[in-house]
Parts: C-alpha cells; structure tokens; sequence
C-alpha cells in the first residue's frame, strides 16, 4: 500500500509515528478482492476494512534482496543453501514416515484438527508435530504450516515433483539392493531377470490402484465433507491404513497395520545381520582381528537403543542425510569394483587379441560361464525382488498427498511409475554387473565379497554406517503402531506412558537382536521369508481389493476382474515362496 502523507477525512487524526501508515481516501478499489496483512499490529486491518476488504491470507514472511557478502565467488553461498534443501526434504520425507501409519478416521475429524486439538498427545505418541495442509483456491501450491507457523520454504521444497522424486527414491533404494547380486546367483539369469520384470509389473498395477483409491476418497471426502468455519478450507489426510480402513473396516486397516509394523521390523532385522557381518569382515582385512559377530551385535544394539527412544524423527534429519550419502558412495564404489575386476582380466592375450571390443568380449565369455538356472535356491529370488518394493508401497500415499499443486498431482502417478521403472533398471544393471564380476560364490551381504583392500574396507564401513543412521527411521512405523495400541490400553490405567514407550522401544530392538543371533548365517532366507510373507500381501494383494471396494460403482468389469487376478497371483507367489523357503531350511 503505497505511502502518503494526506489523511482520509474518516481516519481521525494521526501521530506523527503513524504517519507512514495513512492512506489517501479513495473510492472502494474494484480490482482488489483480498489484502495481506503484515506485522502491523493490526493498522492495515483497520485500514482494510475502512476499504470494504473482508478477505484475509495468512501473514508470510517477507523476502528481502540478497546483499552478496563474497562468498557466491566460491560457491560456498551455493553449498550451503544446497545442503539446507537436503535437510528440509529430508524432513519431508520424515514427515511422510509420520503419515504412512497416520489414521484420519480415529476421531473422526480432519487431520488438520487433529494435529491442532491432541497438540501434547502427538508428542508423546512419538509422532512430533504433524503437518498442517490447508488449500488455496485454484491452481496456487498448498500452504503447508507445522506447529501452527507457516514454513517458508515448504512451496520451493515441499511438495513439488522434484522433491516427490527424490522421495521415491530414498524410500525404494538402500540396502536391500545389495542383496540382489546373491539372489542372482541363486536363481540364475533365465529366472532371476522374468521374476523380478513381474514383480516390478505387478508393483505398478498395484501402485495404480491404490493412487486411484487415494484420488476417489480424497475427490469424495474434500468435495463432500462439513468442514468446521474457517477462512481456508481444510483437507483430509489419507494413508496406506486409512484406505484400508474405508474399505474394510478395522480389519482392513489392522491387517495393514500389523503388515507394515511386520515389514519394518523385518527391514531391521536384516540390519541387524547386515552390520555385523561387514564390522566382522572390515576387522578381518583392516585389523586382522577375528571379532565374532555376536560382539558386533552387541555393540550395534548399545547405539540403537538410545537411538529407537527419539520420538521425533525429524531431529535425525542430520545423520539420514549422511547415511544418504554414504549409500550413494557405497553403490558407486561397488559397480567401480565390478567394472574394474572385469577390466583387470584384459590382460590375458587370448582374450585382449580375440575382438576388437576386448572388454566387451570378457563381459560376454563371463556371463556365458554363468548358469542360467539353479533349481537349489531359484526359489529365493521370488521373495527378494518382492522385498525390494517394501518401503515404495508404504510411503506412496504420503508422497502423493505431498504434492501441493493440483496439475502435479495429476501428473504424480506418471512420473511415480517412471522413476520406478528407472530404478528397477539400475537394479537390473546392478545386480548383473556384481553377479559377472564376482562370480556365484558372491555373498548375500555383496560388500563382503569386494577385493581385500582399505577401499572395501571404507565401502563396508560406510555402508554399516549408513545403516546404523537409518534404523531408526526403518524401525519408527512398527514402533509408532505398537506404541499407539498399547497407549489404548495403558493410558486407561494411568500409566506412565513417556516411561513405556522407551521400554516397548528396547524391548523391539532385543528381540530383533535375539532373532538375528539365530539367522545370522541365513539372511538370504530371511530376505526371502519377507518378501514372501510381508510383502507380497502389502505390495500386491491387498491395494487392489482396495480399489475394487472403492471404485465397486464407478470401475469397469474388465478393471475389477484385472484387479482380482493381480491379486490372485500375489496369493501365489507368497505361498509358493513361503513354503519352499521355509521347507529348505536348514
């Protein structure tokens, strides 16, 4: 609003500290329906209202000129605003972990309302401070406030589809793809390769009916349900349990629940062999000393007790972004490994003088020196390409729901499936490459099986690292679900509930620590039995069945008998993998 010395005659008079602030009378603007108000302490209100504007937006915090102090020369200024991007999306994505076990039904009030009514009680459920969505009319991106405050980065960072790919990303790839060179050679390339296409066809499927599902319910709930009186309407959040729950009931939604609560846990028990397992074998080759892995347990335990009692999980943003890279430098340093043992065989005449490509012609000679089918362990490859979709599957309501703008939401679904298929490719590529390099006696734990040497050494202790930094945040939805039964139960009683969250919390991460010492020497049927019992109902039985009950009135026959099919084979598969893993145990 312009500044003017002149006074309307309607205003009064004015002290001279207010002078900056009055305004000419005028006629009511007809080309103004809505004012922002500032830090005022409410003087551009009155003045507004003097106007004839009733409208109001929420304050935002004001952006002043950046002055250069020197540093953009040597692209400190760009570093630092780019590790505080990661930070805040990494915060997102923590945010989306909060949700994927988030029910908006469990008073029957929006999640807005929640969120601003339980205030206390949501911290000490574990879940910290949820995010607040609030809509704008027309296409403008959604204002996402926490705490009751607006965030002024959330329209960059939160919820375009830039950052929705990176959390597609971050929640498919991580440790289990190491897994992938072992079930290779297990399965043999005739059906390792078939199954894995199918489980990534049958994820798709899946994936789709439950974005459909979310877009029926979210259209149904957000066009038709009484909001409370409010200068911004509200929107109701949705989530993998709270689709089931809409569709059958609290069956539906405690099946989900107990799955992913299973899922997870499962995820950290693999953490559990993983990290001993390469702090053992990095101790061999940097120490010579023969640690048992049963000490290295111990010692991981020390770290993920104290750690599984952060309730909330946004303050390990710092530590999940350093596991981040430390995974990225991990799998870079892993396919150089590969690339390189490939290479280093040139030397040999006959092979360097047979074809003008000689390293193209090794790559060849080596694969065909691999079987194509191993009928003792094909069996496990079906439960580990299962598994590898395990957090795709739990987060991806979350992610959609973080999308702000409504034609990027349109476009999420698109873009969900190609970043999917992009990564299943590089696991492909990934798993074929280590598998030629390293042969079929390559480990299921893949970094123990890289060249002795400090490199490997530092990719073994790397990824432990990575892993140790993000069991937390694997084991935060079994524990959340756990904890939120038993507050049911226990608040009743009066119990002390801070006192009995962290003692369920180690108690989870001891009975996975006594579970791992068992397996420690089978994670391979672990991963399996996983993927098999766990995964195959969550990824690929049960969000069609969703679908079909939502969309029961508005789907095509042929869609529904689709569903039903894709369902079916899930069925299968989880019994066929099962029962053969379980029966060729040892």
């Amino acid at each position: 609003m312009a500044n003017n010395n002149a006074k309307p005659a309607n205003y009064g008079s004015t002290s001279s500290k207010d002078d900056e602030f009055a305004v000419p009378a005028s006629p009511k603007p007809v080309h103004l329906s809505t004012y922002t108000a500032g830090e005022d302490e409410g003087r551009l209100a009155t003045l507004a209202k003097e106007f004839g504007l009733s409208r109001t937006r929420a304050p935002k915090s004001q952006i002043r000129e950046r002055v250069s102090d020197g540093l953009e020369t040597l692209n400190l200024s760009s570093l630092k605003q780019w590790f505080e991007s990661m930070v805040l999306l990494d915060e997102d994505f923590s945010d989306m972990w909060i949700q994927s076990v988030y029910s908006a039904h469990s008073d029957q009030r929006t999640f807005d309302e929640s969120v601003l009514d339980e205030g206390e009680g949501l911290l000490k459920s574990g879940r910290g401070e949820l995010p607040v969505l609030r809509e704008e009319e027309g296409d403008e991106p959604l204002e996402i406030e926490k705490g009751g405050e607006l965030d002024a980065h959330a329209a960059d960072l939160g919820g375009t589809l830039s950052s929705a790919t990176l959390g597609i990303i971050k929640g498919m790839v991580g440790p289990a793809i190491l897994y992938l060179p072992h079930g290779f050679a297990s399965a043999g390339y005739l059906v390792a390769v078939p199954v894995l296409l199918l489980s990534t066809v049958l994820f798709l499927w899946s994936s789709e009916c439950l974005l459909e599902s979310w877009k029926m319910e979210s259209d149904r709930l957000n066009n038709t349900r009484h909001r409370r009186r409010s200068s911004k309407p509200q929107r109701v959040m949705l989530s993998y349990p709270e689709l089931a729950y809409r569709s059958f009931g609290s069956t539906g939604e405690t099946i989900v629940k107990v799955g992913i609560s299973l899922m997870q846990s499962g995820v950290c028990l693999t953490y559990l062999i993983f990290v001993p397992q390469n702090l053992h074998t990095s101790a061999l080759l940097l120490l010579n000393w023969d640690i048992s892995t049963n000490w290295c347990l111990a010692a991981m335990m020390a770290v993920q007790i104290p750690l599984s009692q952060i309730r909330d999980i946004r303050k390990l943003t710092v530590t999940n972004l350093l596991a981040n890279m430390l995974i990225l430098y991990g799998l870079i340093t892993c396919l150089g490994f590969a690339l390189n043992s490939m290479g280093s065989s040139l030397g040999d005449a006959s092979i360097a003088g047979s074809s003008s490509h000689p390293f193209i012609h090794e790559v060849v000679h080596r694969f065909e020196s691999l079987p194509p089918f191993n009928s003792s362990g094909w069996f496990l490859f079906m439960g580990t390409s299962v598994l590898l979709f395990e957090g795709s599957i739990t987060l991806l309501v979350p992610l959609q729901e973080a999308v702000q703008k409504p034609s990027d939401r349109r476009k999420f679904p698109s873009l969900y499936r190609k970043v999917i298929l992009g990564i299943v490719t590089f696991y492909t590529f990934f798993g074929l490459t280590c598998w030629v390099a390293f042969g079929d006696n390559v480990r299921t734990v893949m970094t123990t099986s890289l060249p002795p040497g400090t490199m490997a050494t530092t990719v073994q202790l790397a990824y432990s690292l990575a892993v140790v930094f993000t069991f937390p945040l694997q084991n935060f939805p079994s524990l959340e679900i756990i904890c939120r039964t038993a507050d049911k139960i226990l608040t009743k009683n009066g119990s002390d509930w801070g006192e009995t969250r962290n003692v369920i919390s180690t108690l989870i991460v001891i009975v996975l620590s006594i579970i791992a010492v068992t397996t420690m020497n089978d994670l391979d049927k672990v991963v399996s039995l996983m993927g098999s019992v766990l995964g195959c109902p969550l990824a690929f039985c049960v969000p069609p069945l969703i679908h079909n009950r939502l969309g029961r009135n508005t789907l095509s026959k042929r869609r529904m008998i689709g569903n039903g099919v894709v369902s079916a084979l899930g069925v299968v598969a989880m019994i066929i993998s099962s029962i053969t893993t379980i029966l060729k145990w040892n």
